[in-house]
């Protein structure tokens, strides 16, 4: 029996990695899914323990919501991004082996990622409208606009 080249190595590693990075994805598209399913029942419950009409308890209760899973998907994001870095330095070192080849394959590149970058970036566009989309309810009842 043979020892394992670094090609073969190399190869379970990236595959590693890969299935991680598709369950920080997942994760990502759940937190999304959960957010919406669990800002309904939110308002129920805010508007169930106080005076069963709808105040600005009930904004701030869905914008907290909002936030705490844009914090949570922000982190799943940002450790989806770092197992793409690791993937794309080893692609790299698979490359570098390939130096007989006259056409060496392309290595995919990952950008560096910040806190900010994970937070600010278009898969959060989600909660950002979402966000906006409570601050024109809470500005509507606030002017008189919704019925109080």
């Amino acid at each position: 029996m043979s020892s394992p080249s670094a090609d073969d190595l190399d190869k379970e590693q990236l595959e590693q990695l890969h299935a991680a990075t598709l369950k920080a994805s997942e994760a990502c598209l759940e937190l999304k899914k959960l957010c919406a399913l669990i800002l309904v029942p939110v308002g129920t419950i805010v508007t169930a323990f106080g005076d069963k009409r709808p105040g600005a308890s009930v904004f701030v209760a869905g914008s907290l919501v909002i936030v705490a899973f844009w914090i949570a998907d922000s982190f799943s994001y940002f450790y989806q991004r770092r197992l793409r870095g690791e993937m794309a330095a080893i692609w790299a070192r698979r490359a570098g082996r390939c130096v007989d080849l006259s056409d060496p394959p392309s290595v995919p590149t990952s950008g560096a990622v910040t806190a900010w970058r994970a937070a600010f970036n278009a898969s959060m566009a989600y909660y950002l409208i979402l966000g906006l989309l409570f601050v024109l309810a809470a500005s509507g009842y606030a002017l008189g606009w919704l019925d109080r």
